[in-house]
């Protein structure tokens, strides 16, 4: 089990990312068959991990000790609790409960929990956001299966608090030039979609920052394309089929939309093709 650093308040960063356990799985395994998949985090001069992704993290001795790894490379990597959400949104807790209503929307059994359990009619009337989001993960409403070590799996939790981070700061910190979700768990994808297009009515003044995605296949793209996997082995790191939505551009210039099964012979004609960008 690792410990992190934890933050409360982003200074004056500009390039973040937020890991979730499927990208930390996918990347440990690039690493132990002699890859270095975690230059692609080069980029960024910050990175955070939300606290219960940071348990699951923990749930797998060898994620945790990759983990531990970068950190002693010197990436930013920093976790951050839920609880410290509201230091991050300015303190703003009603608007704080409508991101978690938000990035919940696809989830019947939460928002049914916090329209129960949390939200009041007059938001001055709810109590603090710290004492009720533990008390939303402490109770959580889906059920979950008992890990080996013991520990009940909360379905969905760290996709949650990734969709909620990733809200707060796409809608207060507009000076941020990246913001990137790495994950492979459609979930993430759509949740974030979701909250953000049902925030607009909630900030309807300002302007989000875009939250960009590298699933599993962006990153091997990325590595093909800066030379640290050579493209006839692309085999050896992606075996399976897989949902890929991606823009391409078309003889004409103009930009299409694609989202299909792509199979590894497909694959690598879009890593070759400098035109395509892999969305999700």
């Amino acid at each position: 089990m690792i410990e992190i650093n934890k933050v409360t308040e982003l200074d004056d960063k500009r390039h973040i990312a937020l890991l979730d356990t499927t990208s930390i799985s996918f990347m440990q395994g690039l690493s132990v068959k002699g890859l270095q998949p975690e230059v692609i985090l080069k980029d960024y001069d910050l990175v955070l991990i939300p606290e219960w992704v940071l348990t699951e993290i923990n749930d797998a001795p060898g994620r945790a000790d990759y983990v531990q790894k970068l950190i002693e490379q010197g990436y930013p990597i920093y976790c951050i609790e839920e609880g410290a959400y509201t230091d991050l949104a300015n303190g703003e807790e009603g608007n704080l409960y409508q991101i978690v209503l938000a990035s919940t929307s696809r989830l019947a059994r939460i928002r049914s929990y916090l329209r129960q359990y949390i939200g009041k009619a007059d938001p001055l009337d709810m109590d603090a956001y710290k004492d009720w989001i533990k008390k939303l993960y402490d109770e959580w409403p889906i059920p979950g299966e008992t890990l080996s070590n013991g520990r009940i799996r909360k379905k969905n939790a760290g996709e949650v608090s990734i969709t909620i981070l990733a809200e707060i700061v796409s809608w207060y910190y507009p000076e941020t030039k990246a913001l990137t979700v790495y994950s492979q768990d459609g979930d993430t994808y759509e949740f974030q979609r979701k909250a953000e297009a049902d925030l607009r009515h909630v900030f309807a003044t300002r302007t989000p920052v875009p939250v960009s995605y590298k699933s599993n296949d962006a990153i091997l793209c990325q590595l093909v394309r800066d030379g640290e996997i050579n493209i006839d082995n692309l085999r050896d790191y992606r075996k399976d089929v897989r949902k890929i939505t991606y823009s391409k551009e078309q003889d004409d210039h103009s930009i299409i939309l694609v989202t299909e099964l792509v199979d590894n012979e497909l694959f690598a004609q879009l890593v070759l093709d400098k035109t395509v960008h892999i969305i999700f």
